[in-house]
């Protein structure tokens, strides 16, 4: 079963709430405050989301944050990316050797199935979350 992480799940939540607050500039206690999510968390989160330019901040005393403006060019794939989330379905996905490799029935199953994954997740557009 592929589990996402707490980071992930943050990182989304703080992209809707952005997407739904879209003409303002948002503090990160805000968000905090109104997703019930920890703040001290949630920073880190908005760090990697910034380096990775999916947001931008104003570093003022009150962390203001704000969507990047191509929301079309940035999938639910680059947002699991930023955050450093585990994104293999499988050890054999992971490019991890195995000693039982060349007898494996799996391997190629395994991979089809990590390439649909993938390419549905960079589909699916910042843009097309809420329409």
């Amino acid at each position: 079963m592929i589990k996402l992480s707490i980071k992930w799940d943050y990182a989304m939540k703080t992209i809707i709430y952005l997407l739904n607050n879209k003409w303002w500039l948002v503090k990160i206690s805000d968000i905090s405050l109104n997703e019930n999510i920890s703040e001290s968390l949630l920073r880190r989160v908005v760090a990697d989301l910034e380096k990775a330019s999916i947001i931008s901040t104003i570093k003022w005393r009150n962390g203001w944050i704000e969507l990047s403006h191509n929301l079309s060019n940035i999938s639910v794939y680059d947002v699991l990316l930023a955050v450093w989330e585990e994104l293999w379905i499988s050890n054999c996905t992971k490019w991890i050797s195995c000693s039982n490799q060349l007898n494996c029935q799996t391997t190629d199953l395994y991979s089809m199935i990590q390439k649909w994954f993938n390419g549905v997740l960079k589909l699916y557009t910042l843009d097309k979350i809420i329409k």
